[in-house]
């Protein structure tokens, strides 16, 4: 099996239409807010069962986890994303971008700001997305 990288008219074939960058955009709204208000429900529609969720400090969860984990730090406070990057292959869409995520930690209840670059990768299921693939990488100061 060989590797082999898109040419550049096929990289531009993967940019989504109006329609579809509005509906994706409109899926990562609903995601945040989800997020930040711990609504287990709307998580329980927006991620995939087979998710894998790669948080900053490298630690893994599936679905079940991660709702979990988001209902014990009480949600997020703030997720401020900057462009997104969104490519649409088939049934799948990857979303890239800046964000800056504003949390509590789970022993203090402190609130701290975690500053990376994320990756979603979304699965369209019948008429919506999932996320099947979420990691959030953070950005290192330079040396």
């Amino acid at each position: 099996m060989t590797a082999s990288i898109p040419h550049a008219q096929e990289a531009a074939d993967a940019q989504p239409d109006a329609e579809q960058h509005a509906d994706i955009i409109a899926f990562e709204q609903a995601r945040q807010r989800a997020l930040i208000t711990a609504d287990r429900v709307a998580l329980q529609q927006l991620l995939a069962d087979d998710l894998t969720h790669i948080h900053s400090t490298g630690m893994v969860h599936g679905k079940q986890e991660l709702l979990d984990h988001v209902e014990r730090m009480g949600g997020f406070i703030a997720i401020e994303r900057g462009p997104l990057h969104i490519r649409v292959e088939g049934p799948v869409a990857i979303i890239t971008g800046t964000t800056l995520n504003t949390v509590r930690l789970r022993e203090t209840g402190e609130p701290v700001t975690l500053d990376g670059f994320s990756t979603l990768i979304l699965r369209r299921a019948g008429h919506r997305w999932q996320v099947v693939l979420s990691q959030l990488t953070p950005h290192r100061p330079h040396h």
